[in-house]
């Protein structure tokens, strides 16, 4: 009998105690029969996601009947490296997971992933030339291959035109027009719509003052980082990062034209004028009650430079079954599941990574909407910083920012200084 399971969410009590170390923090059924059960981690609970990954899953199991049973465990992406790191230790790992590129280095260099370029090989129909070379850097470590990018998409503007036209302000695709779409022009526009509508002109999507990477936009358009591309040296004290730290201080605690810690606000329930968002986000917009469009993030002083995130999926050497979980892997991101997966998330394929191919994808977004998008990713795009161990420099890097950056008070010269104090020491470890 084949069967097929969505875990749905890490339920509380049993995260808490997934946590506490007495359990892994992930259920399992076992199998009728001797049949391979694979399981893979994921951070969604879109249910249109979940099903696709379910027929997918399903259409694997029709051709390989050793698999009997695939169970995808949905947990939030700030919970997945406690989750694995925990599953790893306790001999539970899952055979499969998405991994945000942030963390490639540390689990390459920790020897927890398997080199898929084998199986990628072998795997016929595959066309592994299709793959975009340098989308591929991050999971490379010479001829070994360590995963495949299922999402390399750039943090993109979305904005509520109806806010605009009400509080009679420039919108985001008339400055782009006239060619005046800089981040200073932005916030003085922000501003404007805050002081007309009393809603805040900008809201960073995901943020919450705990997610330093949705501020990379800003940032790499300022031709800043918080750390050097060798991840050796803090670079949060630089005259870039000032600048650029300095214009979303001021719209915060200056302007007023962005939240302040704490206070929650909905761009896709129309309470904000802009946020910036990954490209996948535009599906929370199917019902929206305005108008809405989409542009690529501001340029600043170094140029129209995008930041693009990015998750592939990977085998872990911890898993139980390393020669299904390499083909599962390979029949995910072949290129007519690749396809379907850039329904939500956009492709590091050459046969896919086009505005036509996303916008027949889409469904929301014209191919006019899209082809910007796609050359930011492809021509202007700049992927997020990694360092070879994420997690611990970014946990320093959010805590220090939030004791020393985010305040109405921080003199951004005393305060970055501070920032490379907290973090150095974990960049040199």
């Amino acid at each position: 009998m084949r069967r097929r399971r969505f875990l749905a969410g890490l339920g509380l009590a049993t995260t808490a105690g997934g946590l506490a170390g007495c359990t892994t923090g992930f259920t399992r059924d076992q199998p009728d029969g001797d049949g391979i059960t694979l399981r893979m981690t994921m951070w969604t609970s879109n249910p249109d996601q979940i099903a696709l990954f379910d027929e997918i899953a399903e259409d694997f199991m029709a051709e390989n009947e050793a698999v009997t049973n695939i169970e995808f465990e949905s947990l939030t992406l700030d919970q997945l490296d406690m989750v694995l790191t925990t599953g790893i230790t306790a001999g539970d790992a899952p055979d499969l997971t998405w991994l945000p590129v942030e963390s490639s280095l540390e689990y390459i260099d920790a020897g927890a992933l398997l080199d898929t370029e084998p199986t990628l090989e072998a795997t016929e129909g595959y066309d592994l030339d299709d793959l975009v070379p340098h989308l591929q850097e991050s999971w490379r470590d010479g001829e070994a291959r360590y995963g495949v990018p299922f999402s390399t998409g750039p943090l993109i503007m979305y904005f509520n035109q109806d806010l605009y036209a009400e509080a009679g302000v420039k919108s985001p695709a008339e400055l782009l027009a006239e060619d005046d779409w800089t981040w200073e022009s932005f916030r003085e526009t922000s501003k404007q719509l805050t002081d007309a509508t009393g809603l805040p002109g900008y809201v960073v999507n995901d943020f919450d003052f705990r997610n330093w990477t949705r501020l990379l936009p800003l940032m790499f358009s300022y031709d800043a980082s918080p750390w050097n591309e060798e991840a050796t040296q803090c670079t949060a004290d630089s005259p870039e990062m000032r600048e650029a730290l300095g214009v979303f201080h001021g719209m915060v605690f200056e302007d007023g034209s962005s939240p302040v810690p704490g206070r929650q606000i909905d761009f896709w329930g129309g309470q904000a004028g802009a946020t910036s968002a990954f490209l996948g986000s535009s599906s929370l917009l199917a019902d929206a009650a305005f108008d809405w469009d989409i542009v690529p993030t501001p340029n600043g002083p170094a140029g129209d430079v995008q930041a693009v995130g990015q998750s592939a999926i990977v085998a872990l050497s911890a898993g139980k079954h390393h020669d299904a979980a390499l083909e599962f892997l390979a029949f995910l991101t072949n290129r007519k599941n690749a396809a379907r997966i850039s329904r939500y998330f956009p492709p590091a394929r050459t046969s896919l990574l086009n505005a036509e191919v996303l916008a027949e994808s889409s469904g929301l977004l014209t191919a006019e909407d899209l082809e910007p998008i796609v050359e930011s990713i492809t021509t202007r795009g700049r992927i997020f910083p990694v360092a070879p161990n994420a997690a611990s420099v970014a946990n320093a890097l959010d805590s220090s920012l939030d004791e020393f950056v985010y305040r109405p008070d921080a003199d951004l010269d005393e305060a970055l200084p501070k920032v490379c104090t907290a973090i150095e020491p974990v960049l040199s470890l």
